[in-house]
């Protein structure tokens, strides 16, 4: 594994472990989600109740930062340079494919194929290209010997100082558990019903919404034109049959009764937040030059 990799990692875990938030905390899960998404229009500002405890680009931006001067001090006590890397904050959209294909534009260009992420790529290849040009003493003292120490781990514990320990699987298994329960509300099943129906008389044969995003045809470098075709059959019927709002609504009362019911479980997650952004605002603040 690669140093830029390693360094990347580790920063990802310790989000994890802090579990930094974007927005207010939704610790009362009574807090509207925003409005479902109109019909025909894009999906990308989409909000769930979980939505306040994962991490937003600019959050995500602030401790990469804050990171990245950390290293630089520890860096310059032993006398050597660090290349920080810029991490400008970019936008998310956390649930932009959370109920399958949902925009025309996006399925008539790339069918059942991620949409590029530009800004990491790019980010990737900064760090790449930095720890390439790393000398040997740089890497140790960045990395340590072994991969997982140096300055890049004391940075990691300078942001997780006084963070408390949380459960922050609870965020993930909230909402996979909601996804998969809300595919089971009456509602919900009526418009799969619905689109299932408009595919066939499509030409289309598919048990569910997220069954054409894994069909084996699919193949290739590029999309076929068989693919963006149902691709876009797909996002019609979802429109036609209303499948997004219908499936958003089921999902949001979910994750709020879940929040609602563990109420002093995610209270603690978002003081663990409101601790572990702190930490990574005064660190990017005050180290500017």
């Amino acid at each position: 594994m690669t140093m830029h990799k390693r360094m990347a990692t580790a920063a990802v875990c310790t989000l994890l472990l802090a579990v930094g938030c974007a927005g207010p905390p939704a610790s009362d899960g009574a807090r509207p989600s925003g409005p479902p998404p109109a019909p025909g229009r894009e999906v990308r500002t989409l909000v769930l109740p979980l939505d306040a405890y994962q991490l937003d680009g600019r959050n995500a931006a602030l401790v990469a930062t804050a990171q990245e001067k950390l290293t630089t001090s520890c860096m310059a006590r032993q006398g050597l340079d660090w290349p920080e890397v810029p991490h400008p904050a970019t936008k998310t959209w956390p649930n932009r494919g959370r109920y399958g294909l949902a925009e025309p534009a996006v399925a008539a260009r790339y069918g059942y194929r991620p949409i590029p992420d530009r800004a990491s790529a790019a980010a990737e290849q900064l760090m790449g290209r930095r720890d390439a040009g790393l000398t040997a003493q740089q890497n140790k003292a960045a990395y340590g010997a072994d991969g997982q120490s140096g300055c890049a781990a004391r940075a990691q514990q300078a942001l997780m100082r006084d963070v408390p320990k949380v459960d922050s699987d609870l965020v993930n298994e909230a909402s996979l558990t909601a996804y998969k329960k809300s595919q089971q509300a009456p509602a919900v099943r009526k418009v799969f019903a619905a689109w299932r129906a408009c595919m066939r008389s499509r030409g289309h044969d598919y048990v569910d919404p997220m069954a054409p995003n894994d069909d084996p045809r699919w193949t290739g470098e590029h999309p076929t034109h068989a693919e963006t075709a149902t691709a876009q059959d797909d996002v019609a019927c979802k429109l036609k049959a209303h499948v997004v709002p219908v499936w958003w609504r089921a999902d949001a009362a979910l994750q709020r009764q879940t929040i609602k019911d563990h109420a002093e479980r995610f209270q603690r997650i978002g003081d663990a937040r409101d601790r572990y952004l702190k930490n990574a605002q005064r660190h990017s603040s005050s180290m500017k030059q």
